[in-house]
């Protein structure tokens, strides 16, 4: 009988145990799966990388049909009945089947001349390292004029799912592309520089650890306009509980369409952020509130603003006795609120002693005149009342009635 090879693309495998005459199947002990003890030890695999290997039968009946009567293979890879393995690993470990050849019989569409099935089996070992992993999917927008960094980083995967693994040292080059003029990309992986000329600049980075581990990344870096941002919040901004607050922002430069967000601290409680970055409600606790509202481009610009809203607490006046004042005798008090915010104005509704008045920083003031009901004067103590009412910068406003007697 005739004997043929299968020619391998990647190939592997196998020994001879069949001893029909003249056509016995047998595996190749020297490549790609050379013997090692009893075991034909393949090329070994990484974690996230694409594997394809072709196993390898010698003699026989020129065709043949694959099979593991024992054990498999490491998880994310699979043997068609044609011998070749195929898959992307998905996690690191070693497994050691037993693989059959089977002739190809005439019925089963081998050769007419194949007489009988003359099987061998032998055992293999196949084993998945940790891959190699770029972690950056996208680099973020830079700005013409503005100090550009991004670090790449890289993993050394042992899982796929979950992703796991653990941080790698690598060397970093740039395998094909170019960057914007000012940019330069360090063998530690950095990125950076300060760009010069916009545009979209797309290359191809290569990342390479330890064992011949290696992976790369396509990344686009777009170079725009620098952001800019318009705020009608100040470095302090003042506001009071249960008083409506409304503060915008807009944002230009940059690319497409600003998503805002608070990205360090918080808002007082009451106001919300929206989507078009102005912050509005009635704040509902007073306090010292410092955060960062950030406003994103399409391409992962970014630019801040560092804001401290000091929340007052709700204006009011302090019920207050006023002290008596004496006729023809010079009289000052100042009337006392809590809360809002400065600078307070005041006004008055009511009657005052004649000589008297209040003030608009809420000082009542004067030298009562004595109230005439004939002649000589009355010795009797006089009453006014009045209302006083307080009005704060952010239009708050808060009374009291007030009692004045004068002897």
């Amino acid at each position: 009988m005739k004997r043929f090879a299968l020619i391998a693309t990647l190939a592997v495998l196998c020994c001879c145990i069949s001893t029909a005459p003249g056509s016995a199947a047998s595996f190749d002990d020297t490549t790609p799966c050379p013997a090692s003890g009893p075991f034909l030890v393949c090329p070994k695999g990484q974690v996230g990388q694409s594997y394809t290997l072709q196993l390898r039968a010698l003699y026989g009946c020129d065709l043949f049909w694959w099979e593991f009567t024992n054990g498999g293979l490491p998880p994310g890879l699979s043997m068609n009945t044609s011998g070749l393995i195929t898959g992307v690993p998905t996690a690191t470990g070693e497994t050691e089947p037993w693989v059959r050849v089977h002739d190809l019989l005439p019925e089963q569409g081998g050769n007419s001349w194949c007489a009988g099935d003359n099987k061998s089996e032998r055992q293999f070992v196949f084993e998945v390292l940790p891959g190699l992993s770029i972690q950056q999917q996208s680099v973020p927008g830079a700005e013409t004029g503005q100090p550009y960094s991004q670090q790449l980083t890289a993993l050394s995967v042992t899982s796929l799912n979950p992703v796991q693994g653990s941080p790698a040292q690598a060397a970093w080059s740039i395998e094909s592309g170019s960057l914007p003029a000012g940019v330069t990309f360090s063998s530690s992986g950095l990125l950076s520089g300060t760009p010069t000329t916009e545009g979209s600049y797309t290359f191809v980075v290569k990342a390479t650890g330890g064992g011949g581990t290696s992976d790369t990344e396509t990344e686009t870096l777009a170079v725009r306009q620098p952001i800019t941002l318009t705020s009608q919040l100040s470095a302090v901004t003042k506001a009071e509980i249960g008083i409506p607050f409304t503060a915008t922002q807009s944002a230009a430069g940059g690319a497409g369409t600003f998503t805002w967000s608070v990205s360090k601290g918080e808002l007082p409680a009451g106001l919300t952020l929206g989507a078009d970055g102005s912050i509005s409600g009635a704040p509902e606790v007073a306090g010292r509130f410092a955060f960062t509202v950030t406003a994103t481009d399409a391409e992962a610009r970014a630019k801040s603003l560092n804001v401290t809203l000091v929340v007052a607490k709700k204006l009011s006046l302090k019920s207050l006795k006023l002290k008596a004042a004496k006729a023809g005798v010079p009289y000052r008090t100042k009337l006392a609120s809590v809360g809002g915010v400065a600078p307070l104005t005041w006004s008055i509704r009511g009657k005052l002693p004649k000589g008297m008045k209040l003030g608009k920083t809420g000082l009542l003031l004067g030298t009562p005149k004595p109230a005439k009901t004939g002649s000589p004067p009355t010795s009797k103590a006089q009453t006014y009342r009045f209302t006083a009412t307080a009005t704060d910068a952010l239009g708050a406003s808060a009374k009291a009635t007030l009692t004045l007697v004068v002897k």
